[in-house]
């Protein structure tokens, strides 16, 4: 698992004033521009990065981030499948980052989203006449509006 995580102290006071994250992509580029984009913005936190939907499920039990950015296309466990089992098991504010097309979009992103995503944005390294600033402002936007979504525990 790819993870990053402070002294406890530490983790205590950001994840007070910060918005604490968890990117999920199998690409390591991907994870590493999602980060630059994400902690442009000095209220957002990277807690973690996982590879595969698997790595995903179980770090979202383990960091609670506020918020997930989510991969649907990754081996092992796709993100379809990990946004399931997270809303089972740890509901968190999911958002789609995806290089998917127009077309597969439609089929997939509907299909996620019924799966407990709640938003869905285009891949930075994917442009289709945005500007890397816009798809820049709208994953921030995004995420901070999600970030104030707090579902109730999971009893188990």
């Amino acid at each position: 698992m790819i993870a990053s995580k402070t002294s406890s102290s530490e983790i205590q006071v950001d994840s007070r004033d910060k918005i604490r994250v968890l990117i999920v992509d199998d690409s390591p580029t991907a994870r590493e521009a999602i980060a630059a984009i994400l902690t442009r913005d000095p209220e957002i936190q990277i807690v973690g990065q996982a590879a595969d939907g698997a790595e995903a499920v179980a770090l979202a039990a383990q960091l609670k981030p506020d918020v997930i950015t989510m991969d649907i296309t990754m081996p092992k466990m796709n993100g379809y499948e990990a946004t399931k089992q997270i809303m089972a098991h740890c509901p968190t504010p999911i958002v789609v980052v995806t290089s998917v097309t127009q077309q597969e979009m439609v089929h997939q992103g509907l299909n996620v989203l019924l799966a407990g995503a709640l938003e869905i944005v285009q891949k930075p390294g994917n442009l289709t006449g945005q500007s890397m600033e816009t798809i820049q402002a709208e994953l921030i936007a995004k995420v901070k509006a999600l970030s104030k979504i707090k579902y109730s525990p999971v009893n188990q």
